[in-house]
């Protein structure tokens, strides 16, 4: 079968091939460029990555917006940056972070350790959350479990962390990286705690 394939009846009465020519050629040219934003909803496994960035309101307040728009300038142009080095994909801008995609869980992991302290250099704190999982999309929109885990994975970071889930430890093994437990956690929404892990790299001896 062919996959998204589906059936194109035409009217009543007979048909030559020269009557329904034009409907054929039509059909088949919107099926083949029709845009994946277009078809049916889609879940698709992928790493979730949350910043956001810590003091966010307190900075607007005591430096004015001028400043915090040159902040966020800055926050961003590292963000696309760093995407693009790692091969991630910003699903949404949060406001004050970002909602970004992997295809593997060590990318998207290295990526937001070397955001972290990139972005400190500049005044800007910020804490990260990593999880993988099946993530449903819908047009230009990603959600699902995976997607609301991840976000408070990172909501439970403190300033300058990144942690992760266990599925990312067990799936990272290999890398290079350090997982250290936080035992169980119970984040908001979900029905069962799950393991969660602050992740540190051995060379940079700091903790992320």
């Amino acid at each position: 079968a062919i996959p998204e394939a589906h059936f194109q009846p035409l009217p009543e009465g007979p048909h030559s091939p020269f009557d329904i020519a034009g409907d054929i050629v039509s059909s088949t040219v919107d099926f083949v460029c029709e845009k994946p934003s277009e078809r049916p909803d889609e879940r698709i496994l992928k790493t979730v990555l949350f910043t956001d960035i810590v003091g966010s309101t307190e900075q607007l307040g005591t430096h004015g917006d001028a400043h915090w728009r040159r902040q966020l300038d800055a926050h961003d142009r590292a963000v696309d940056w760093l995407l693009e080095k790692y091969g991630g994909h910003r699903a949404k801008h949060t406001g004050d972070g970002i909602f970004a995609l992997f295809d593997g869980p060590t990318k998207a992991v290295r990526c937001a350790l070397e955001l972290v302290p990139t972005l400190a250099t500049r005044g800007i704190p910020i804490r990260a959350g990593v999880h993988i999982g099946e993530c449903e999309r819908r047009g230009a929109e990603w959600s699902g479990m995976a997607v609301h885990t991840g976000a408070r994975i990172g909501a439970l970071a403190g300033t300058g962390e990144v942690l992760a889930s266990r599925t990312v430890r067990d799936l990272s093994a290999g890398s290079g990286l350090t997982f250290e437990s936080l035992g169980p956690q119970q984040l908001k929404g979900l029905p069962e705690a799950i393991d969660v892990y602050r992740i540190t790299t051995p060379t940079s001896g700091l903790t992320k």
